[in-house]
């Protein structure tokens, strides 16, 4: 079993090394394990109000860390990053990201032109706006993220929903339409169990949307959005069985780029 998406403390808002995160994953029988810290933002063009990325200054020291890692882990470890999708930062966003090695890319939008909306001081805006207009432009962002081609996975594809805020009207279009975009773009789902963390306590994507992906055989793969070593593989138990007894059979893993699919063990 993977989990593909650990953090550490570099991205200022986690707590751990990633000597730390391994060791946990090792002592819960994972086979293998991905770093994927955020990704600066000021070298996308973006200053956050507060710093919850890793800084530019410390990218290098990260990529050496893990990297360094590799040599030593007695399981597989990779190399990855999460990265904000901003619209027409694309061309800068691929040129910052060509400077490296990665294993995997995972595309995230955490941000709703300067809200970011998955920031728990911030979700009060969500009471001020018009939900189903802020649901449609978020899934208009991940289905131009999907088309970019920069990305090779999906990060918490319905993340939007963590503060349990939903919209008024039926929005299972949305999901299809999402779906349709993601299987043109050839590009893999993260099944992200953070969200029986949040608020919402559901999984990311929920099972709807997971059931529209299995019938259009987009790929999946698995991260625990760890945040803390003690969170790595959470919730993986509950996710194995909801992928199972929707129909899937495999999970994706990436190497140097490149997507291999492996039994859902």
């Amino acid at each position: 079993m993977v989990d593909y998406h650990l953090h550490t403390s570099r991205c200022g808002h986690a707590q751990g090394n990633p000597a730390a995160y391994l060791a946990v994953a090792v002592e819960k029988g994972l086979s293998e394990i991905g770093f994927a810290d955020h990704f600066p933002l000021e070298l996308l063009g973006f200053t956050p109000q507060e710093p919850v990325t890793m800084q530019a200054a410390e990218l290098d020291a990260y990529v050496n860390e893990i990297k360094q890692l590799q040599k030593q882990a007695d399981i597989a470890v990779k190399l990855a990053v999460e990265v904000d999708y901003f619209p027409g930062k694309e061309s800068r966003t691929k040129d910052v990201l060509s400077t490296y090695e990665f294993d995997y890319i995972i595309g995230s939008v955490h941000y709703l032109d300067d809200w970011d909306f998955t920031h728990p001081a911030l979700q009060k805006r969500f009471d001020e706006v018009n939900i189903d207009e802020i649901y449609q432009q978020y899934f208009t962002l991940i289905q131009q993220l999907a088309l970019s081609g920069i990305f090779d996975v999906v990060g918490h594809l319905d993340v939007i929903k963590k503060f349990s805020y939903f919209p008024r009207h039926d929005w299972s279009f949305l999901v299809e339409e999402t779906c349709r975009i993601l299987k043109k773009a050839d590009i893999c789902v993260e099944v992200n169990t953070s969200g029986w963390r949040a608020p919402v306590k559901e999984v990311y994507p929920g099972v709807f949307f997971l059931s529209k992906c299995q019938e259009m055989n987009i790929p999946v793969t698995l991260g625990s959005d760890a945040h803390r070593p003690q969170e790595v593989a959470s919730g993986f138990q509950w996710a194995k069985l909801i992928l199972s007894k929707l129909g899937f059979k495999e999970i994706a893993t990436f190497s140097a780029r490149k997507r291999t699919m492996r039994p859902l063990l």
